[in-house]
């Protein structure tokens, strides 16, 4: 999440108050395709899918539909990536439906007047309560879901909420490197992370 995630180890220590944050999380409805292409070293592009765009319903009935953007996933310190719960790419949905909220504050696009850094914060917490609830992506993990949540809300985050400036995409899409297409396209079906694998495009359906 665009180094937003740097002020994690410092709220590692205030795990007493996962409890409390959980309950008061409404978990949402995450719909459609998630479409990650590798460009470079920590930057990708998320891709919409047009017969099946990635949709989070809030328990409010608010639709958010991220729209194509550039993004890096969850921008997990480098000293917390061995632990499995904090992979840059571990609660993708999230990471990339929080960053659409930032891009619409930095790119002054359409409602960008009435988004606060809380809202930025608590619907990250209401997606990655959705997917934690589906055990296939591991259970509910309270205090990951907690300091995820109150790293957005840090000063951290306020400045890049703040002063981040608006990244525009290509004209043209960028073309992904591969030292063998076909059998990529196979392997990124399977879900092998572009961070860490040989993959250069993973597609998740929800």
């Amino acid at each position: 999440m665009r180094r937003l995630m740097l002020a994690i180890a410092l709220t590692l220590g205030l795990s007493g108050c996962s409890d409390i944050t959980w309950t008061q999380t409404s978990a949402g409805q995450l719909k459609g395709k998630l479409v990650i292409e590798w460009i470079n070293q920590d930057e990708f592009l998320f891709i919409p899918d047009p017969a099946q765009p990635l949709t989070f319903t809030r328990a409010n009935n608010e639709v958010i539909v991220p729209a194509a953007m550039y993004t890096d996933g969850g921008s997990i310190p480098v000293a917390l990536r061995a632990v499995k719960s904090y992979s840059p790419w571990g609660y993708a949905p999230a990471f990339v439906v929080h960053d659409w909220l930032f891009t619409i504050k930095q790119c002054k696009l359409q409602g960008h007047e009435k988004l606060t850094l809380d809202d930025a914060a608590t619907v990250l917490a209401e997606v990655l309560k959705t997917v934690m609830e589906n055990p296939k992506y591991g259970g509910p993990n309270k205090l990951v879901h907690y300091s995820m949540y109150e790293a957005v809300r840090s000063t951290v985050a306020k400045d890049y909420w703040e002063n981040g400036k608006c990244t525009t995409l290509p004209k043209a899409r960028p073309a992904t490197r591969s030292a063998a297409p076909q059998a990529e396209s196979d392997r990124a079906r399977s879900g092998v992370n572009p961070a860490s694998g040989p993959a250069r495009r993973i597609e998740m359906t929800f």
